[in-house]
């Protein structure tokens, strides 16, 4: 079903296309996900979440680093 954002967002991503642009098509499809995704979803994916949000945390000290 996402299988077509996903491989857009890697296209995206390998061709350094615009970091804002990327990332509300992140957005667009992390809300579509979120919206299929039930409250009996698989544990797992609280791995996958942590990663994420670890990213997140990487992107937020880059964007203030280079802000300074």
């Amino acid at each position: 079903m996402y299988e077509q954002n996903l491989k857009l967002l890697h296209d995206l991503i390998q061709r350094r296309e615009p970091i804002y642009g990327i990332m509300a098509f992140m957005e667009d499809t992390i809300e579509a996900m979120r919206a299929d995704i039930g409250i009996d979803a698989h544990q797992a994916i609280y791995n996958d979440l942590e990663a994420m949000a670890s990213a997140l945390d990487s992107i937020h000290k880059q964007v203030f680093e280079s802000a300074s």
